[in-house]
Order: structure tokens, then sequence, then C-alpha cells
């Protein structure tokens, strides 16, 4: 009988050959010349192999060591997750701006080798690959609509605009100008350029028809409802949270804490502006040209200092921080990404480091206060520190190279939570950011599944945000998910709107960040707890570096292993 090690790493060989941009995203060595087949045939070829792999769990050796026994864990439920969002149909009606499949294969260009001619032949086999790919997509939400399993009309709409922005006007558009760095590349002869060219621009023209196909023929026969109901959701929440979630339960919590978010929020507001607004307050942090950095490359040069110093500053104090992974690269992603800030994890090997994203939605004027929480998040001690971290200790390949949304941003809001404790935010202005952050993503929580679920809004809420056209008993719509996210968490109308959009398109991702990191606290108090009955002082670094250990896991199992630590 094959072995949880061996099941595991023949999984992560199969998927990448079988998807190379999770491949790529993941680092492993695969075709780097093809893209993912999104047609109705790849999908039901990814069904099969999940299957099978989760066929071979159920007979495999028993684990040999703590690594395989989480790392079967970790594997039935990351196979289970993604085969129930399979069977609810989401892959034939998945319009995303934030996920979607013209997303995931613009954004794989990113990650690829640009160094060497041999690079850049690799780029332009897979730019050829892209109008198939685009195609294949197409013809699986062709089928969503046959079957009955339409998307959204506004999701619809919303990546009929990204592929527009990327497509250009029949030049190639952003392929055009990302094959032009093969000119600074030693090698790239004349030929190989004039290659990329024609790549990039039929890449273009792919992105530019399904724009038009999306806009001028899907969007007419979407649907008009956003929500997804009770049934989709609970399939993404057991694939991104990895539990089945008590909705009543999530809702109502997640509405008490955004209440106590709002005392803390009212106390910093006060050092800035006595007696005035939250939004009178925040209109001065946005505005103020002196609580602001000017310039894209001074942005990108701010945020990499904060990374640095927050490596500088914890590693032998709060964390061991393994040379290898003490780098992590600021990037500004190209126009058409969406405006929320993410993270690329180091590749299998090491050699492409850990990289966040931030982007610039056109702007080039930078306040600063509510950015540094999300450098803490994004990079150390959040999602770099950890998801690199796992790079390094003993576990199965599949869990090595894996996520779960609920694990990863549950640690990353935890780890802005620690920075607060350990005083990183040292002016009133950045802890106003920082508690924006928290009372951003409990929003989120009320958001998403009221949204989704037509939950209606709680007679307590109006009071939270005078001036919110949130009605006690109504149900929650868009424009005003828009306002209260905006209240709730200091941003903009456009990044605000962009946000709800991510929600709709994504069911449960959003409460993924504060009920991850509520199991999280849960985990640390419980181990406070023991060490206090016990007459021992709490460990807080020793229980972090155990804590990282574990790997990624759902919720449900989180929750049971932090409890043992």
């Amino acid at each position: 009988m094959p072995t949880i090690s061996e099941i595991s790493s023949r999984y992560i060989d199969e998927v990448a050959a079988l998807d190379p941009v999770r491949g790529e995203r993941w680092g492993v060595a695969s075709d780097p010349t093809r893209l993912t087949d999104y047609s109705p045939a790849g999908f039901e070829a990814l069904r099969a192999l999940l299957q099978r792999t989760l066929d071979s769990l159920a007979v495999a050796d028993a684990p040999g060591d703590q690594a395989e026994r989480l790392g079967a864990g970790f594997l039935a439920d990351a196979i289970g997750g993604e085969l129930g969002v399979l069977e609810v149909g989401e892959r034939e009606r998945m319009l995303s701006n934030i996920v979607g499949p013209p997303a995931s294969t613009r954004s794989v260009f990113d990650l690829m080798d640009r160094s060497t001619p041999e690079g850049w032949a690799n780029i332009g086999a897979r730019l050829r690959a892209v109008p198939a790919a685009m195609a294949g997509y197409r013809a699986s939400l062709e089928l969503g609509l046959a079957n009955g399993r339409p998307a959204a009309r506004r999701q619809a709409i919303v990546v009929a605009d990204q592929c527009a922005t990327w497509a250009g006007s029949g030049d190639g558009g952003w392929f055009a100008t990302f094959v032009q760095g093969a000119a600074a590349t030693p090698g790239v002869d004349d030929r190989l350029r004039a290659e990329l060219g024609l790549a990039a621009r039929d890449a273009g023209n792919a992105y530019g028809g399904l724009s038009t196909w999306l806009r001028h023929e899907y969007a007419p026969r979407a649907t008009e409802l956003d929500a997804s109901g009770d049934e989709r959701y609970q399939a993404w929440a057991r694939y991104l949270l990895g539990t089945d979630l008590d909705l009543e339960e999530a809702y109502q919590w997640g509405w008490e804490e955004l209440a106590r978010l709002e005392t803390e929020k009212a106390k910093e507001c006060a050092k800035i502006l006595p007696g005035a607004s939250f939004l009178a307050v925040r209109e001065l942090l946005i505005t103020d040209p002196a609580r602001c950095v000017h310039g894209v490359d001074a942005y990108r040069d701010w945020l990499q200092a904060m990374t640095d110093e927050a490596i500088d500053g914890l590693d032998g104090r709060e964390f061991d921080i393994h040379a290898s992974i003490r780098r992590c690269d600021v990037r500004i992603p190209p126009e058409g990404s969406a405006a929320a800030a993410y993270y690329t994890s180091p590749s299998e090997d090491l050699s492409r480091p850990g990289q966040t994203w931030f982007p610039t939605v056109g702007r080039t004027r930078f306040p600063m206060w509510d950015e540094v929480s999300t450098v803490y998040h994004e990079a150390v001690p959040g999602h770099h520190l950890q998801g690199a971290t796992i790079r390094l200790v003993p576990m199965t390949r599949a869990q090595k190279l894996g996520f779960v949304s609920a694990h990863g941003e549950g640690w990353a809001l935890y780890s802005e939570r620690l920075m607060d404790e350990l005083g990183w935010f040292r002016t009133p202005d950045t802890r106003l950011g920082f508690l924006c952050a928290h009372a951003f993503r409990a929003a989120r929580v009320v958001a998403d599944i009221g949204l989704h679920t037509d939950r209606p809004i709680p007679a307590a809420a109006a009071a939270l945000f005078p001036g919110w056209d949130g009605q006690a008993g109504a149900a929650w719509t868009y424009d005003g998910a828009i306002d209260f996210i905006v209240r709730a968490g200091g941003m903009d109308h456009d990044k605000a709107e962009s946000e709800v959009l991510r929600y709709l398109s994504w069911p449960s991702q959003a409460t993924a960040y504060k009920l991850g990191e509520r199991t999280w606290l849960a985990g640390r108090q419980a181990a406070k707890s023991a060490a206090a009955a016990d007459g021992r002082e709490f460990d807080r670094k020793g229980w972090h570096a155990r804590a990282l250990a574990l790997g990624p896991l759902g919720l449900r199992r989180l929750g049971l292993e932090l409890a043992r630590l």
C-alpha cells in the first residue's frame, strides 16, 4: 500500500501537470509552456484526479509519524472541499476578478523566469496557449448556462471590464507591454522578440474577445441575483475554511466583534481629532499631504522599508526567522488587478522569494495610516513568515505547498493583533488603521453572510453607523454593503466596491480572516491557561514555533491541534 507521503507527493505532481497555473503558484517544477485547461473536459479530469487521490488515502498505510498524520487530514479535507465545489457546479459559473481563470492566467506570467532567453521562450509558448485557455473557459461558462447555473450579471460585467483593461485595442495590451522586458535580457535575439510580440498580440486579442462575449452574450443570460444561497455557501466554506459553519452563530458573533472594535476606534479618533466623527478623522488622514507617500516608486520603497524593519525587529525576539526566508520583495501589480494587496509564496526550493503585491489602482498619492497593518498582515509576521516557514519544517509535500484560507488569513490577522500587543503601531494614526483593518474584517463576516444567505440586518446594527442606510430587519443591498464597508473599514468608495464584488464572487472567503483569527486566539488562550494551571510561564515564542509547524489545516482540525500544544 502507498504511504501518505507518497500519495501526497504524487498528488502535487499530478495536479501541477494538469493545472500548470496552480503548479506555478506552488513553485513546483512543471511544464512552463502550458496553461491550465479550463474547459469542461479539464475540470472533469481534475475531478477524476481528486477522487483517485481520495480513494488512495482510504487504503493507504497508517501514518508513520506526526507529519503524515497531519498531512493525511489536510489532504482529505482539501480534496473533499474542492470536490464539493465542483459538485455544486461552481466551476461552471466562476466569474471573479480575483480568482477566476482570466485573473489567474494573467498573473501566472508575473511568476515566470525572465532572466534568460530560455525563460522568455517559455513565456512565448505559454502566451500562445492563452487563446485556447480562454476558449476552454468560455466553454465551461456556456455549459453552466445550459445546466441552469448562470453567474451573476454583475460579475460578468466586472470580469469583462478587467479583460478589456488587459486586452488593449488590438495591440496586445498588457501582454505586449510585458514582453517588452525581453529587450533588456542578454541573448534574446530579434527572432524571439518578434515571436513574443505576435504571441502577446494574440493573447491580448483572446482577452478582448472574451470581454466582448461576456458583455454582449453572457451578461444578458446571467442572473440578476448576487447571492449564492446556503448550499453553495457551505460548499465554499468547507473548501476555504475547512469546517461546517454555523451561519447564525457566525453572523451574530461578527456583529458583536464589530461593535467592540467600533468602541476602540472611537478612542483613537479622539486622540487624532477630538470631538470629530470617524469619517471626519478619515478625511484628514487621507488628504493631509504630510500623512501620505507621494509617487509609486516612493510608495514601494516605503513598503519595502517597513517589511525589512519588521523582519529585523522580530527575528530572534518573537520568532527565529531562517536566513533563507528573510527576504520578502514588495511588488506593484499592473492596472486591472483587484484593489486588495496579496502575497505569493516562495517556490518549493526557495529560489523564488516570497513577494507581497500592493495595487495602486491608478493612484500616485498613498495615505500611510492604514497600510502599516497591511504590511504586517501580508509579510512578517503574517503571510510571508507563515508561508515561508512552512517550506522549512517537516511535513508532507501537499501540506507544505497547500493553503487553507481560514488558517492562513486567520494567522495574518492574528499577526496584526500581535504587533499591536508588541507596540508596533506607534502613533494614533497607525493604530486606528490597525483597528479599521479588524473592523473591516468583522464587517466582512456580516456583509458576506448577509449578502449571500439573505439574513436580515439586526436592530443593533444601525446604531453603530449613524447615516448608514441599512435598516433594522431589512435585507442587504449591494450599495448598502459598499457604504457599510466604507464606514467600518475607512477605505474609499472604489476600494470598498472592489471588496463587495470580491465577496459576491467568492462565497465565504471573506469570513476566513476573523473566524480564523478567533481560532488562533482560542488556541493561544488554551495554551496560556494550561501553563498557568501547571505553574509555568507561558512561552509565546515557543508556542508560535510549534503552532506554525502544524502547517495548513482547516479550522476544525486546527482548533483540535492548537488545543494540544
